[in-house]
């Protein structure tokens, strides 16, 4: 099980509740910007939120329409912050499409990116759980914390491994884990239940990262950046950060001053990928990833098999070996 239509499958009815209610939640809006919207709409990404949201609540019960909910508001919350992280790394293209500020602008994108925010928490407030409200709450703070904490860190040029695994945990690992957790509550789950689910959204989340970061130092193909984009941007990641760990002082001393001086010119990008491959930062960054993945099997071998235990151990495996 290597793709995603296998890994859906035991909550293929739901993702197709989700993909309805969530196209008709960006419609019928202002009609002066409803144009704006649509472009957003048709974004389609993997949907590896709601899915990981519904096969949780699959692994704990039947999911509701309860759950379905959650699922819109989270993906409604992580479109926004899309929007937003485009504006403040300039990003001109996603996946192959232009992103909303290039196709605009930044204002309207920072606009439209508050709009959708302020839709995803009308919806929590509507559940009346604070229990939910709670998880959102946290979860739009540890984001904005995370990119602040990124881009302070490319800044001042702070970067080390458990620097590195702080920012990640608050921009992508702490969504999923709260897509999760919010699964296992949508069912009345058990409290025992909801925090095992959280660590293993939060384990997912961890190793999509990572993989996310291992893209920087391939030819990106279909991806929508270019190789070495998240250099020439300062984010040192955990392949680079392992080999300037790993090699000779005298190499490790000579890669970090050109990183010092913000040289990031091609030809030293190149430098800096090659750096990282020779000194086995991408084979590490894989081993992080296999450590990773080791913990999530354990506590899924805590529940009952079952068709959503499956995938949800396939979607470990697809987020390490995808390819884009």
């Amino acid at each position: 099980m290597n793709n995603l239509y296998s890994i859906a499958q035991p909550v293929k009815a739901e993702m197709e509740v989700f993909n309805r209610l969530f196209t008709e939640t960006l419609h019928g809006h202002n009609p002066d910007f409803q144009s704006m919207i649509d472009f957003i709409s048709g974004k389609n990404g993997k949907r590896i939120r709601p899915l990981i949201l519904l096969l949780s609540a699959k692994l704990c019960g039947e999911p509701s329409e309860k759950s379905v909910d959650y699922a819109v508001m989270l993906e409604l919350l992580h479109t926004a912050t899309l929007i937003h992280d485009d504006v403040v790394d300039n990003t001109m293209e996603r996946r192959g499409q232009l992103s909303v500020n290039a196709k605009y602008d930044n204002r309207i994108a920072v606009l439209l990116g508050d709009y959708i925010l302020a839709m995803a928490i009308t919806k929590a407030i509507l559940t009346q759980n604070f229990t939910v409200l709670d998880i959102i709450s946290r979860l739009a703070q540890n984001l904005a914390e995370g990119e602040l904490a990124q881009l302070i860190s490319s800044k001042e040029l702070r970067f080390n491994e458990s620097r590195y695994f702080e920012v990640i945990w608050k921009k992508t690992a702490f969504l999923l884990s709260s897509c999760s957790e919010m699964g296992a509550i949508s069912v009345n789950a058990s409290r025992e239940e909801q925090e095992k689910l959280r660590l293993i959204g939060e384990n997912l989340g961890m190793c999509f990262q990572i993989k996310d970061d291992i893209f920087d130092y391939f030819d990106q193909g279909n991806i929508g950046k270019p190789t070495g984009n998240d250099i020439r941007e300062g984010k040192i990641t955990l392949p680079l950060i392992y080999a300037l760990n790993a090699a000779p002082k005298t190499e490790s001393d000579r890669i970090l001053k050109l990183i010092q001086t913000r040289d990031f010119s091609p030809e030293t990008i190149r430098e800096f990928i090659d750096f990282a491959k020779e000194n086995k930062g991408i084979e590490y960054a894989y081993s992080k990833m296999e450590e990773i993945k080791a913990n999530t099997l354990a506590l899924l071998n805590d529940f009952p098999d079952s068709d959503a235990k499956i995938s949800l151990i396939g979607l470990g495996d697809y987020i390490i070996e995808r390819e884009n």
